[in-house]
């Protein structure tokens, strides 16, 4: 396992979707000089993130970080120890009320749908997407205003 990235490394970072996203690392940042009891062994990587329209630049901690395009990030690495790891979770923002079975599965599953299941949804959005006619009241035709008759003297 990778211990450390450096300048142009490629790495794979988590934005909140299921698949991890792309990035090199473009700089290298330790907070120790600031004297705020920031940990000399804990560096921050800015990774750049190419868009069609701008950068995106983002910072993480090398637990934050996967060497691998599959994963898992390297919070993960360690599954088998899960108290170890919750530490590091909760550090980031990440809660997992889930059993240790069920995050293993979450992280090795990267089956695709099949086709049926694609048709099916697509059947099932179009269905979802159809309305019923609006159903409008005919307008009663107007009565026809006839000339007063004339009386007879």
């Amino acid at each position: 396992m990778k211990t450390e990235y450096n300048i142009k490394d490629q790495v794979w970072i988590h934005l909140g979707e299921r698949k991890l996203i792309e990035g090199r690392v473009v700089d290298i940042i330790n907070l120790e000089h600031l004297n705020e009891g920031h940990s000399k062994n804990r560096e921050l990587y800015i990774i750049e993130i190419e868009t069609g329209i701008d950068d995106i630049y983002e910072v993480r901690t090398f637990d934050q970080i996967s060497s691998t395009a599959r994963g898992p990030i390297n919070i993960f690495k360690n599954i088998e120890d899960f108290t170890k790891n919750n530490r590091y979770l909760k550090k980031v923002g990440m809660v997992t009320p889930l059993p240790i079975d069920s995050v293993l599965d979450i992280l090795n599953d990267d089956v695709d749908p099949t086709t049926e299941e694609i048709h099916a949804a697509l059947e099932k959005s179009q269905k979802d997407s159809t309305h019923s006619p609006l159903i409008i009241k005919e307008t009663k035709p107007k009565r026809r205003n006839y000339p007063p008759r004339k009386k007879k003297v």
